[in-house]
């Protein structure tokens, strides 16, 4: 629902006028706001604190810029964004409709149609957000919106951003408590899959008004994601095998999206798809219009360098003077005469210079059909394409010159086209083909990317038509944070346009694992922490050593490239052998 704002709140931000506040989360207040051009958007500014944290506006930058590519029908897109701000702020296309968490907490669960369709539209989501190469890592109620024409999936990506910050924070994981999948309550390693096991508790949630794993405390949650089952007694006989099966403790045991679509149909929401009372407040998040009238007027600009940068002012929008209907009626006249001569069709000799003197040649002064432009992120604009092609040799007649000629073209009939052309008593027909096409590509040459950040290595891959380009961040002993440290197929393979290339990258929470072998219990775990590793188990048995209450084995080993938050597993030499 749309709110006022308050005391404190910007007027603008960027180029987009403030409407009223939408909400708020973890990386800033969200607020509506709406473009010169008259389109709404959401504007997400990113809370201060945040954005003072060193290497943060670098990570928000690189995952808006990955985010920029994903482009799927059940996705809010982001049409725009500054990092270098004073205040950062990432710009989506506006969704009009409750969350999901405000859809189930004031109606209640949704009917198990609903949820069918929502598990739908939620995985056609993710999987266009997996094909761009992100990884969602958030996906929760307030992360899903409902629409008249279907689910939206909101925030994908850059709450990666904010994950550094958040690690730094002793016993803290990124994420929400019984929605975050286990590998990522334990800091392990975070791809498509966990994005499913957060689908599988978001559809849990719409069918029942709780996640699968109940309510509760942070830690309590987490530990029972990551070591209990789900409690999936109320769902609906309908949904629960794909539910079970997306919310599998092991990754590569879940469902993918495509395997979702294929259960649940991929044939896009019913109209209605939602139940009434949902659908009858999705009226409350359109902004009445009152408060979209107003125009925006730059009034000054200063030079760069100077105190103010740009001065804006509201102004209202002035109501135009209606024109006397004398006026309207010759306006339509000329507007009328202007399509008639501007479609016209007519046969001209052609010159000299064309080198066929006295053939009819055919002309049409309208050479262009107006398309919508669906690659402006604040709406239409108007692309033109060649309605046809003439040959360079033949004489074009534009509109201006068939005006000039209309009253010899009215008296001089046209010329029809004879049953044969080329026979006596026929004019002969200009036949406009365009030359025929080679044969798209289904293959390409994969190009090297070692080394690349992730968009440097998604445009290079896209621009030799690779599109499928699934990726991981993990911990693979290179100093190279955030960039390509492995790529399959490697550089040089010929592979179809449709298959996936996936990149590992260097994540940046990792740790190289230092030996204490032989150390008592405590030094090893004191050593351990300095080295960044914070979960130290641990167990006693026999292990044939004399060193009594000393480590005899450590995993992973020394020198391997570990995530932080991950278990670093100790093995000590008992004394009752």
């Amino acid at each position: 629902m749309i709110r006022q704002t308050q005391t404190g709140d910007p007027e603008s931000v960027g180029p987009y006028r403030i409407l009223g506040r939408l909400g708020a989360g973890g990386m800033g207040q969200v607020y509506l706001g709406r473009s010169v051009g008259g389109r709404l958007v959401a504007v997400k500014v990113i809370r201060p604190e945040l954005a003072g944290e060193p290497g943060f506006r670098a990570r928000f930058a690189r995952e808006v810029t990955a985010a920029r590519n994903v482009s799927g029908l059940f996705t809010a897109l982001v049409v725009d964004a500054d990092a270098d701000a004073p205040v950062p702020w990432l710009a989506t296309a506006y969704v009009p409709g409750p969350s999901l968490t405000e859809a189930v907490e004031t109606y209640g669960p949704l009917p198990v149609g609903s949820v069918v369709t929502l598990a739908a539209g939620l995985a056609e989501g993710l999987a266009a957000i997996h094909a761009a190469g992100v990884v969602h890592r958030d996906l929760k109620p307030s992360n899903v919106l409902l629409a008249d024409d279907g689910p939206r999936v909101i925030d994908f990506g850059i709450s990666r951003a904010m994950e550094a910050s958040v690690l730094t924070q002793s016993g803290t994981v990124m994420g929400s408590p019984g929605f975050m999948s286990p590998e990522q309550a334990q800091g392990g390693v975070i791809g498509p899959p966990s994005d499913v096991f957060s689908l599988g508790a978001v559809l849990t949630f719409a069918a029942t008004g709780e996640g699968p794993f109940g309510e509760g405390s942070a830690p309590a949650l987490v530990y029972r994601v990551v070591h209990q089952l789900p409690d999936l007694t109320r769902l609906p006989e309908q949904i629960r095998p794909l539910v079970e099966r997306c919310l599998s403790k092991e990754p590569r045991r879940r469902l993918t999206t495509s395997d979702v679509l294929a259960q649940v149909g991929s044939d896009g929401p019913a109209a209605g798809w939602l139940p009434d009372p949902v659908t009858e407040i999705v009226g409350q998040y359109v902004p009445a219009p009152a408060d979209l009238s107003w125009a925006p007027t730059v009034t000054s600009v200063a030079a760069p360098g100077t105190q103010d940068a740009q001065v804006r002012t509201s102004q209202p929008r002035q109501r135009r003077t209606r024109p006397g209907r004398r006026r309207l009626t010759l306006l339509a006249a000329a507007a009328g005469l202007a399509a008639v001569a501007a479609s016209l069709t007519i046969v001209v000799p052609a010159s000299d210079e064309a080198g066929a003197a006295g053939r009819p040649q055919v002309a049409t002064s309208r050479q262009a059909s107006a398309a919508r432009d669906y690659g402006s992120p604040f709406g239409a604009g108007l692309r033109s394409s060649a309605a046809a092609s003439v040959a360079p040799a033949k004489k074009v007649v534009t509109a201006k010159k068939v005006t000039r000629a209309s009253h010899k073209a009215r008296q001089e009939p046209v010329a029809a086209a004879p049953a044969n052309p080329g026979t006596s008593g026929g004019a002969p027909v200009v036949a406009s083909s365009a030359p025929e096409r080679a044969p798209a590509p289904t293959t390409a040459t994969v190009p090297d990317v070692l080394g690349s950040t992730l968009s440097g290595a998604a445009a290079t891959l896209k621009g030799r038509g690779l599109d499928n380009i699934p990726y991981l961040y993990g911990c693979y002993g290179s100093s190279l944070i955030d960039d390509v440290v492995r790529q399959d197929p490697g550089a040089g393979a010929q592979i179809a346009l449709t298959a996936p290339v996936q990149l590992y990258l260097q994540a940046d929470n990792c740790d190289t694992v230092p030996s204490v072998i032989g150390m008592k219990l405590s030094d090893a775990a004191y050593t351990l922490k300095q080295a960044g590793f914070g979960d130290i188990p641990y167990v006693y048995g026999c292990y044939g050593s004399s060193q009594i209450d000393d480590v005899v084995s450590e995993s992973p080993g020394a020198g391997t490239s570990y995530g932080g938050t991950q278990p670093v597993s100790l093995k000590l030499q008992a004394d009752n052998c």
